[in-house]
């Protein structure tokens, strides 16, 4: 008996350092993931607030019967342009333009400011299935459809020059 209460008691000082172990190794785990989320949560912060204060010029545009909101070195997608890639398109229908602390809004369009684009391809958009039947006469059809797009990337948005309004158009 005095094998088995030595065994016993070996087995139960051995589970209690494997939970001394496996407590130390978790409260290790937990400092070091604390550590690391006060460090990351700290230096993202910084810099949205640089970026913040210069916010980027950006227009809405009315192009292909569609309103955009646009802003250079983006791309967009319109219904089919016909031009070749690479060809630069302009579009002078401008609603409105943002600067960094300006907004230019059209009445309904801002004299002289322009859009210019330059067309990067043409693509075919999602496949859409339409199906048609005339009831009691055994006649049933699927119809698909793709339409003709084109990817248009903006290359810079002008504003006219000459004298600049004050606020509100004072």
């Amino acid at each position: 008996m005095a094998k088995t209460k030595s065994k016993a008691e070996s087995k139960a000082e051995s589970k209690a350092e494997a939970k001394a172990k496996a407590k130390s190794k978790a409260e290790a785990k937990t400092k070091s993931k604390v550590e690391a989320k006060t460090k990351s949560k700290a230096e993202p912060k910084a810099e949205p607030k640089a970026e913040s204060k210069a916010e980027p010029r950006f227009a809405v545009i009315h192009a292909q019967g569609l309103q955009l909101r646009v802003a250079p070195q983006e791309e967009h997608i319109l219904p089919h342009v016909d031009k070749a890639p690479g060809a630069e398109l302009r579009f002078e229908r401008v609603l409105l333009v943002s600067e960094a602390d300006q907004v230019h809004v059209g009445t309904p369009l801002v004299e002289g400011a322009a859009v210019l684009a330059q067309v990067l391809g043409h693509e075919k958009g999602d496949k859409v299935t339409v199906g048609t039947y005339k009831r009691r006469k055994k006649y049933r059809r699927k119809i698909g459809y793709r339409d003709s797009l084109t990817r248009v990337k903006i290359l810079d948005i002008s504003l006219p020059k000459g004298e600049k309004r004050g606020k509100h158009g004072a």
